[in-house]
Parts: structure tokens; C-alpha cells; sequence
């Protein structure tokens, strides 16, 4: 027995401990041995997660920081929209005020005005706009027009009355944006003519006798412009119209300057279209504005542009510019910065963009002072008197190019950059080159961009850039 080896001794004492160790013995071990793995297996899985909580606090703390930055960036922002720059009537040296009318008076708001003298009174048109406060913007207003006798600047509440435009139809037609001449024993007003969500703008010419009463709407079909109201197959706004050697005729774009002269019924004759280069405006697109007045050998009128401003909404400007008051009436001068600046300073309500928009002026030949009126905020109505050497001296004037009556240049050194503190007080992005297409911000009452129709196409009249044409009668 003692004869035997190691390994068959250490086979009998284990087949003597197993025959010997109780079950329960056995059990106890077994459950220590997996102990023992859960032990190790749960070591393993802390110090995964131990390295992914590690991890992740990185990823916090990077975000943190950027949240910071974020942070601060809005505030530098915010500050900025809080300071904005101040009420127009606190950025020019000239007199300028909002007339005193009942803004917000049964939800109203009383803008986009126009102005003319007739039998030695002078009136004020107002876009007379009333919101519906339990529907969502845009389709929540309707506009008509209603005119003040003013005594200067003040305005004469007993006077008012609604202009007695029609409705259609549908009896859902509105009226807004007026301008007005005077063409002998007869007021011409234009205005942009519309369907809320249902046609494009139109532009359409009421004719008045001087006691204000309506004797007939015409239609210029031109550009877009159809010989009714839903046959347009565009939008059409901002024409500006004025009499030349006893003629109607219509300023249909600035740029290019398309000019288009008209017969008695405002139906095109024929078109006149310059353009210009080295341009010395930098607040975007030019529209028009106030009817044209000749003063000397020069027609003056003040016009609307914007630029990009704040979550979708734009900032408006004024401006002045001059034109030959002789075919192809090519741009002769033009101011370089605004004259006035849409500003949350303002009273602007919902989200409405900064708005100044020219609509009208008279010219008082003894002071030599131009008498501008204008929409604010598309909420009020405001107005400025101007001294025309004032405004001279902050134009500046464009030549014909040698050898192309139909081309005029920026006379100097050609195009000049925007200044550092136009940039920083207006908040303008002078890199912003997109081209905005549409007439009104996304909040105007209205928008023509919400005017979806099926419109019926028409034949406009025929247009060619680079010189005056003939047309024949629309």
C-alpha cells in the first residue's frame, strides 16, 4: 500500500474527501465560487462605467463651456436688440413727429399715409388696418382708407372720412398704400388692391373729383399688373406716378428706373428704362415711395428699401433721389445713407418689422422745404419737413455715361463703402447679398408672399432694358 505513487494517493484522498464532505459542505463552495466570479465580473463592469461617467463628464463640461459662450453671445445680442437705435424722431436734426391720431382704437392701426393740397386744404391718407386679435397674423386685418384735414401738422378730427373705394364681389376686397395727385379737376389715387389669401397685389388708379366723390377705378396692365383684379399673375406694388409736360407717367421700378409713359386712362404708351452703375446705395433694394415733384429740371421723390434684421423680420430706410424731368429721365442724384430708420424705439406691436415707408410729400416752393409723411412700425403715421439744401447736400450725383444716354454712373471715385459706424448703429449685414423677392415682411398685414391664386395669365406689355421703346396700348 505505502508501494503506491504521489498520483494515485492524491486520486484515493480526493475519492475519500468527496465520499466524506457532506452535500451541504459542497454547496457552501460552490456558492463561494460564484461569489468569487460575480465579484470579478462586477469589477470589470465598474470600471466600465466608472470610464463612461468619466466620459461623459468631459462631454458635459465641453458643452458647458460652449453653453457659456452661447450664452454670452446671446446677451452681447440682446443688448443690442434692447439698445437698437433710437426713434427716428431722435435721428435727424429736422422737425418730425407721428401725427395724433386714435392708434389702436377698436384694434386699428392708421399707417402707410399719403398727402395732398386740394382747394387750398391740405389732406392726409391713411391705411386704415383692423386687426383681429383672436386670429394669427397675417390674415388677421382689413384695410380701407380714410383721409384728415390738417391744419400743417395737425390733424382735424372732425374731418375724417372714409374714402368710398368698393369692395367686389366678394365684398372682401382691401385697399391700402395710397398715393395721390392732382391732375386738373380730378384726383388720381393708386393703391394696392387685394384679396387676403386669395389674389396677388394689384395696383389699381381711383379716380376722384375734388370733393372727393369716385367716378372710376382704372388698371394699368403692365409687368404683372392684369386688367383686373384677379387676372394679375404677379405681385405689382410701391408704382409712383407724376405729370410730365401735362402727361401721366409712372416710375415702375428704380432698378433698373423704368419709367412708362400713359394716356388719360393710364393704359402704357410707352417705356423709358435706364440703369445705373458703380451704385452709391448699400440698404437694399430701392422701391418707390412718394409721388415725384419737379423742382427745377429735376424730379425729387423719397423712397423705401430693407435689409435683414432680426428672426426673420427687416428693417425699412429712407431715401431721396433726383431724375431728368426729360426723357429717358435717367437717375441724376441719390442719397447714400438713410434719412430715416425704421427703429424698435418706435411703437411697433406684435412682430411687426421696423418700418419707415414714404407714401407722400408736398414741396413748399417759399420755404423750399419738402413735407414728407410716412408709415412707422406699420402702426402710425409720421411726418418730416425737410429743407431742400439740407437734402442736397446729402445726395450725391450720378453722370451719364459717355456715349450711353441710357447708363449713369456714380460721379467720383465710384462705389463708396459703407462706414463702420452705419454698420454698427443700424445693425445692417452689409454681406447679406441675397435679393428678397417679396413685398412685405413675413408679419405685414396682408403679405403679398401669403397671396396664393390661380391667377389668370395675361399678355403685359412688352419690355426691353437698354433704351426707350414704342409700345402700343395695352
Amino acid at each position: 500500500m505505502w508501494r503506491l505513487s504521489k498520483t494515485v494517493w492524491k486520486e484515493k484522498l480526493k475519492l475519500w474527501f468527496k465520499s466524506n464532505i457532506s452535500p451541504d459542505a459542497q454547496s457552501v463552495l460552490d456558492a463561494y465560487a460564484r461569489v468569487k466570479s460575480f465579484e470579478a465580473d462586477l469589477n470589470r463592469r465598474a470600471e466600465a462605467i466608472n470610464d463612461r461617467i468619466e466620459e461623459i463628464n468631459d462631454h458635459l463640461q465641453e458643452f458647458r463651456r460652449i453653453q457659456n459662450k452661447s450664452n454670452d453671445s446671446i446677451e452681447k445680442i440682446l443688448f443690442q436688440y434692447e439698445q437698437d437705435i433710437p426713434a427716428f424722431q431722435d435721428q435727424v436734426p429736422w422737425d418730425c413727429e407721428v401725427f395724433e391720431l386714435p392708434y389702436g382704437k377698436d384694434n386699428r392701426m392708421l399707417f402707410n399715409p399719403s398727402v395732398i393740397e386740394v382747394k387750398g386744404e391740405r389732406w392726409l391718407i391713411v391705411r386704415n388696418c383692423k386687426i383681429d386679435p383672436n386670429k394669427r397674423p397675417p390674415y388677421d386685418s382689413f384695410s380701407h382708407l380714410t383721409r384728415y384735414r390738417l391744419d400743417d401738422t395737425k390733424v382735424d378730427y372732425s374731418s375724417k372720412a372714409d374714402i368710398p373705394m368698393p369692395l367686389g364681389s366678394s365684398r372682401l376686397e382691401q385697399w391700402e398704400d395710397p398715393r395721390i395727385l392732382q391732375n386738373g379737376n380730378r384726383l388720381l389715387m393708386t393703391c394696392c388692391n387685394f384679396i387676403q389669401g386669395k389674389t396677388y397685389a394689384h395696383q389699381a388708379m381711383a379716380v376722384l373729383d375734388l370733393d372727393w366723390n369716385l367716378l372710376g377705378i382704372n388698371h394699368t396692365q403692365y409687368g404683372k399688373n392684369g386688367h383686373d383684379l384677379p387676372s394679375n399673375t404677379g405681385h405689382e406694388k410701391n408704382w409712383a406716378w407724376f405729370l410730365h409736360e401735362g402727361e401721366l407717367h409712372m416710375v415702375y421700378s428704380m432698378e433698373p428706373h423704368v419709367v412708362v409713359k400713359c394716356d388719360s386712362a393710364a393704359s402704357a404708351v410707352e417705356e423709358y428704362s435706364t440703369k445705373l452703375e458703380n451704385d452709391i446705395w448699400f440698404y437694399g433694394e430701392r422701391r418707390g415711395g412718394s409721388n415725384p415733384i419737379r423742382i427745377g429740371d429735376e424730379y425729387f421723390a423719397f423712397f423705401h428699401s430693407s435689409t435683414p434684421w432680426w428672426h426673420g423680420r427687416r428693417r425699412y430706410y429712407m431715401g431721396a433721389y433726383a431724375f431728368e424731368a426729360k426723357p429717358p429721365f435717367r437717375i441724376t442724384r441719390s442719397t447714400t445713407i438713410p434719412l430715416l430708420h425704421g427703429s424698435k424705439n418706435n411703437h411697433r406691436i406684435l412682430e411687426f418689422p421696423l418700418v419707415i415707408f414714404p407714401g407722400g410729400s408736398l414741396y413748399d416752393e417759399d420755404k423750399q422745404e419738402h413735407f414728407v409723411v410716412f408709415g412707422v412700425n406699420d402702426f402710425q403715421s409720421g411726418w418730416i419737413k425737410i429743407p431742400h439744401s439740407d437734402l442736397l447736400a446729402l445726395m450725391k450725383s450720378y453722370v451719364q455715361k459717355k456715349k450711353d444716354p441710357y447708363t449713369a454712373t456714380a460721379k467720383g471715385s465710384g462705389r463708396i463703402h459703407p462706414i463702420a459706424r452705419v454698420d454698427k448703429v443700424t445693425g445692417t449685414d452689409f454681406a447679406d447679398k441675397e435679393v428678397d423677392e417679396h413685398t412685405g415682411d413675413d408679419s405685414y398685414p396682408g403679405n403679398p408672399e401669403k397671396r396664393n391664386t390661380q391667377a389668370v395669365d395675361t399678355v403685359a406689355l412688352e419690355r426691353q432694358y437698354g433704351g426707350a421703346i414704342k409700345a402700343g396700348k395695352s
